[in-house]
């Protein structure tokens, strides 16, 4: 960082000598999150890269204070640029419920096509929220995922996780590889659906990752923003009605992301917004009213921030 403070002092000497009427803010495009203090907002004019490299031209803050949030750990960021617009506590782990399934469903679609058919298991029977699948039910990959991430079925996570190769403590080590590969270090999992574990956690920067990486899966990202839909299994002897937990969907642009809860973890939401040509993504866990604090942190956004 020393050498990016001594960047900022020679532009802003050079801009003194020479008389340029706009000045020049060098700022990381992408902030190491353990390094940003609590209820920080961000957001600067301009970034310079290489010499050569256009202007990148970032978010510019009207100063309005951010709302209060009950959120343990928190995050807004502008997709567009990966640049980071507010954080609360983003390296801090905590139990991160069923926004687990965000991972959960990004192992699954690397291994799993559309028509592949499973099996529901004994490992199908637990707790929690359901899409209501049967056990030994024959039901296509897709629409299992369609009732894990509408309905945030943990039976749902626990039939794709049991029919894996190897079952569903391999599918576990696949989530904790990957977890690895993107180097999100505040990140350890021990079961497919978010069930309260001290061996289970995230944080907000972390998810926020895990998240981006879903918004680049065109068929995970339609699943996420359906409010609703009826999927069947194999031999239409069984129907699941399912309705997206996401109320956000109700309002303009919202797209998605995933929904949580536990005791433990209490509220919890990773939500996008797509308005104004603008891709917002933010992380709230650990809330006492995890919509409406996204709601207002959408709000904030667009009303503190000028984008270019």
């Amino acid at each position: 960082m020393p050498f990016v403070y001594g960047l900022v002092i020679l532009v802003l000497s050079v801009n003194a000598v020479l008389g340029i009427p706009k000045i020049v803010s060098l700022v990381q495009a992408k902030i190491n999150p353990p390094a940003i203090p609590n209820n920080l907002v961000l957001g600067e004019h301009l970034v310079a890269t290489a010499s050569a490299a256009p202007v990148v031209y970032l978010p510019i803050s009207k100063n309005i204070p951010p709302p209060t949030l009950t959120a343990n750990a928190a995050l807004v960021e502008d997709l567009n640029h990966h640049f980071l617009l507010y954080v609360k506590d983003p390296a801090k782990r905590v139990p991160i419920a069923s926004t687990t399934k965000i991972m959960t469903a990004l192992i699954a679609t690397e291994y799993y096509q559309a028509d592949d058919i499973l099996t529901v298991t004994p490992e199908a029977s637990v707790s929690g929220s359901a899409m209501g699948l049967q056990l030994n039910e024959k039901i296509s990959f897709i629409n299992v995922l369609y009732g894990m991430l509408l309905n945030s079925g943990n039976d749902a996570a626990f039939t794709l996780a049991a029919n894996y190769p190897g079952g569903v403590s391999a599918f576990v080590d696949a989530m904790n590889e990957k977890a690895t590969q993107m180097n999100l270090t505040n990140t350890h999992f021990d079961n497919p659906a978010g069930f309260d574990s001290p061996q289970h956690y995230s944080s907000a920067a972390d998810l926020a990752k895990i998240a981006e990486s879903l918004t680049q899966n065109s068929l995970l990202s339609k699943i996420v923003a359906t409010k609703e839909m009826t999927v069947y299994s194999v031999d239409y002897s069984v129907a699941h009605q399912l309705k997206n937990l996401n109320i956000l969907l109700d309002l303009p642009g919202v797209k998605g992301i995933k929904t949580g809860y536990t005791p433990a973890a209490k509220e919890n939401f990773v939500g996008l917004i797509k308005r104004d040509n603008q891709t917002i993504l933010t992380v709230v866990l650990g809330s006492d009213d995890r919509f409406g604090e996204t709601e207002n942190l959408f709000d904030w956004t667009f009303n503190n921030f000028v984008f270019q």
